[in-house]
């Protein structure tokens, strides 16, 4: 197999442009820099955020233009640690200043970037704004700071027991967290401990017990539930009573209601919880689509080779009948050569849009399976085989809503698939069937090749990666997950069923409509459309 060449710096800067477009709508900053750390590319919410544009970082390193007074020396040293030493990033904490001056506070994840050979050619940085996150942290101690104040000083709440009398009394804060209208009886500590979530009670008892033993400070926050069937929580602190036979209840126990103080440390538990998984997945996504542009580069080169290959063919046939003198049999290699090159321009224009704009580019459009896949099999005639292809066609296969030139690379990667590793038989066998499904149309391509270890299926539509290491079968492991991209891109579906040395069966789901959410493959089901037989067909 031909080595494939490297990137040239204009594939470089396409590649770009496409991640830019990719990166471009996402809130998240991007920066791109040289090994030197020195920037080389940035997205629009960099330039929207910070106020900084690309022509004004390119060349120059991201602390020349966002570190300020208060940025932490240390994190910085920390980080040029790690990044000297070319590690991965992550979740790194830095305050930064934008040009206007203004403070802000980032969440760091850096990947460095290498090339085949190992080498340091940059790094990839997202950036996330948690300036927010942060200021509702420094709230949040604030305001635990003041209710700790408070606590011990104001008297939001008591329970206070008259040693004169032995009665005791609730001030009105204790009947409002309980939801009651106030009164004048006699009410003490039990009476309001009774009131406790019976998932506390046996924590609530168990430290009143302590702190009735033992003489030290009752502390204790816990859970009360209120005449309308609400959930409080309370903060209670009291020192118990030493008398002669020991210690007793407090003569003052203050009670306070911290229910918005645990509600704030639940939220920002929530919160932090969300912006992590948020973070985690947007640099999921954009490692992704970093990946995915590379990929898409070698899947266009991939299939661009059958036009090729049949563009070079023709021509040398020209070539031989022009100068042997035979220029007029020779006018149909130019029809051939013609054909090829403008499917390689659909292909092309096709391939790009796909990748520009997914779903939004594509041109759905009623789209005649039987003539596609009868076109499909005559451009695989014109390969040399030295075996006998036998196709058995099953007729009346439908029209579907599809972009034709993406689907036409659905059916030219199976078939083309199927032929190459059926090619060790005597009679090569292919055949093409369909049935009626709920929701759209299963279509089935079955080969008598070498087949797979069904345990492995999962891998056959992963990107580069091949189950048969036989030199004789060429291919770069890119044609099924391009297959299972463009399927994916149209609410379709994709599997394989197959056993080692048996052959091979492919089963693509195409749904009637593209809706946003493709109906669920539905794995057996046999849809009640009457089979046909069918037809046999050999070249």
């Amino acid at each position: 197999m031909a080595s494939i060449p490297m990137p040239k710096a204009d594939d470089v800067f396409r590649r770009l442009q496409m991640l830019e477009m990719i990166v471009d709508n996402t809130s998240n900053m991007v920066v791109v820099t040289d090994e030197e750390r020195r920037i080389t590319w940035v997205n629009a919410a960099y330039t929207r955020i910070t106020g900084w544009t690309l022509e004004e970082c390119v060349g120059r390193r991201p602390g020349e233009l966002l570190h300020g007074p208060d940025t932490c020396k240390q994190s910085l040293t920390q980080l040029g640690i790690m990044l000297c030493q070319a590690e991965a990033v992550h979740e790194f904490e830095l305050l930064n200043y934008k040009r206007s001056g203004e403070a802000y506070w980032v969440s760091l994840n850096i990947q460095p970037i290498r090339d085949t050979t190992g080498s340091l050619t940059g790094y990839v940085s997202i950036q996330t704004d948690i300036t927010e996150r942060k200021h509702r942290e420094l709230l949040t101690a604030d305001l635990q700071k003041r209710l700790e104040v408070a606590q011990r000083l104001a008297r939001l709440g008591r329970i206070e027991l008259d040693e004169g009398t032995g009665q005791s009394r609730w001030t009105s804060e204790i009947f409002r967290i309980l939801g009651r209208e106030s009164d004048t009886k006699d009410r003490g500590a039990k009476d309001f401990m009774a009131c406790a979530h019976p998932n506390d009670s046996e924590t609530l008892q168990g430290a009143l017990a302590h702190a009735l033993r033992t003489g030290i400070e009752l502390d204790l926050e816990f859970r009360v539930v209120t005449d309308t069937g609400s959930t409080r929580w309370v903060r209670c602190r009291g020192l118990p009573q030493r008398g002669a036979g020991g210690f007793g209840l407090p003569l003052t126990l203050m009670v306070q209601d911290i229910t918005l103080y645990k509600n704030l440390i639940e939220q920002r538990r929530v919160r932090n919880e969300d912006l992590n998984k948020q973070v985690q997945v947007r640099t999921r996504e954009l490692e992704e689509a970093y990946s995915s542009l590379e990929a898409f580069s070698y899947a266009l080169s991939h299939d661009l080779r059958t036009p090729l290959r049949h563009i070079a063919g023709f021509a040398e046939l020209l070539r031989e009948g022009v100068l042997s003198g035979n220029a007029q049999g020779s006018l149909p290699y130019c029809e051939k050569i013609i054909r090829a090159s403008v499917q390689m321009k659909k292909l092309i224009d096709g391939m790009l849009s796909f990748a520009r704009l997914g779903r939004q580019g594509m041109n759905v459009e009623p789209v005649n399976v039987a003539e596609m896949v009868d076109d499909v099999v005559a451009a695989l005639a014109n390969d040399s085989h030295p075996k006998k292809l036998r196709w058995r066609i099953q007729t009346g296969l439908p029209t579907v809503q599809a972009d034709a030139v993406l689907l036409r690379e659905v059916w030219a990667n199976l078939l083309e698939n199927a032929v190459k590793y059926s090619s060790h038989r005597d009679v090569i066998e292919i055949g093409v069937g369909w049935k009626a499904m709920p929701g759209g149309v299963e279509f089935q391509v079955r080969d008598n090749g070498l087949g797979f270890d069904p345990e492995h299926a999962d891998r056959l539509f992963g990107m580069f990666e091949r189950l048969h290491t036989d030199a004789r079968i060429d291919g770069s492991g890119i044609g099924l997950a391009l297959v299972r991209r463009i399927l994916e891109c149209h609410g379709g579906h994709i599997r394989a069923d197959a056993r080692p040395d048996q052959g091979a069966t492919f089963r693509i789901f195409l749904p009637t409509r593209m809706d946003p959410d493709p109906p669920r493959w539905q794995a057996g089901h046999q849809a009640g459309h009457p089979a046909e037989e069918p037809r046999l067909r050999a070249n």
